[in-house]
């Protein structure tokens, strides 16, 4: 992704109303192909990481992410969230001769982490967030705890014909991940399957980069990214670079979370729902008499990737449900207007004041 990730989300939405808008993709550049042809690591780059496992179209194609550079560490995205907010104030001072009278954060998945982390840390410089499925972030539970049971299990499920009573999907299931999604044609063969496309496109090259920036001493694919155990491997240096770019939940200004029951990089109940509990967990249960309120709006049947829901018709966007959030958070901060409880959207549905699902989603899929 790049800075202009978020334009068809957010710029042609905030822009009409008058708002201005900036953008950064965290202080650094994406990747670079460090091989592409073999099916082994290149010798030249303990860092590389493979976009696909076996099988895929690119499991020869091996790229190097900036972010994994020692000079580039994960706590960078904080501070350049905070940058780009006051160059962006600056900015708009000096071509409107002065600075803008309120100032909201959203971003989606790491971006959404940083949102997190920017009314954690900066409520001087910001009025309120929407936080897009963000990353959760913490050093006893993040996706290197998550992702190696869905990399280890999914290929003796896909070996199963996709059964989903089979001891793998249980297995992925009880790591926290929403149900498969699986298509057939009319003689029983599988078309589609939601979780192998995120096998093959996301959890392997994810996890890799992870590992590689939290603990590079681990053998990734001679070892295996499957059998990755995090916990076991969480010695001083791992916890404290982990422990460094902590989402505290510890908020000061108002945010919101948008999440979608069906996210299959970062399972609702390991990363949107943590965070909620973080922040309750940091007002001891007295959330309504905090000022800088806190709303988890989960999205039922939302997945983390949008394009998905062009493959299967039983997933819905989350960007309405986020835009709609924001003009929520706007109405909270400047007309006071109470933000509606946390809750399950119903598929199709929209946010509303008295919810007949508050809280969390019962099923994490509805057919």
């Amino acid at each position: 992704m790049s800075e202009y990730n978020g334009d068809w989300a957010w710029s042609d939405y905030v822009l009409p109303e008058g708002y201005a808008y900036a953008s950064q993709n965290k202080g650094v550049l994406n990747f670079y192909i460090a091989s592409f042809g073999p099916l082994t690591p290149p010798a030249t780059d303990p860092l590389a990481c493979r976009v696909n496992p076996p099988g895929g179209a690119l499991s020869g194609f091996w790229v190097h992410f900036y972010d994994n550079d020692p000079q580039k560490p994960f706590t960078q995205w904080t501070q350049y969230m905070l940058e780009t907010a006051s160059l962006a104030k600056q900015a708009a001072k000096a071509a409107y001769h002065h600075f803008p009278m309120r100032t909201y954060a959203v971003g989606t998945s790491n971006g959404g982490y940083q949102v997190r982390r920017a009314m954690e840390e900066a409520p001087d410089l910001f009025d309120g967030g929407v936080d897009w499925e963000g990353t959760y972030i913490n050093p006893t539970e993040n996706i290197l705890v998550d992702l190696p049971p869905a990399i280890r299990n999914f290929p003796d499920y896909a070996a199963s014909n996709y059964d989903p009573d089979s001891a793998a999907a249980q297995a992925i299931v009880a790591a926290g991940y929403p149900p498969d999604i699986v298509h057939r044609d009319v003689g029983g063969n599988v078309t589609g399957s939601l979780w192998k496309n995120y096998y093959t496109e996301f959890w392997e090259v994810t996890a890799c980069q992870w590992q590689e920036r939290f603990d590079p001493s681990y053998a990734t694919y001679t070892s295996g990214l499957g059998n990755y155990d995090y916990l076991s491997r969480l010695d001083g240096a791992v916890y404290r670079s982990v422990a460094a770019v902590t989402t505290t939940g510890k908020i000061k200004k108002p945010l919101i979370t948008v999440a979608g029951t069906m996210d299959a990089l970062l399972p609702i109940k390991r990363q949107a729902r943590a965070y909620e509990a973080a922040v309750n967990a940091s007002r001891k249960g007295n959330d309504e008499h905090r000022r800088p309120q806190y709303r988890l709006y989960e999205v039922q049947n939302g997945n983390h990737i949008e394009g998905y829901a062009k493959i299967f018709s039983e997933l819905r966007l989350i960007q309405p449900y986020a835009q709609r959030a924001f003009d929520l958070l706007v109405s909270h901060v400047e007309a006071r207007t109470p933000l509606p409880p946390s809750q399950c959207i119903a598929k199709d549905g929209t946010i509303v004041q008295n919810p007949s699902e508050p809280g969390h989603c019962v099923n994490l899929y509805e057919p």
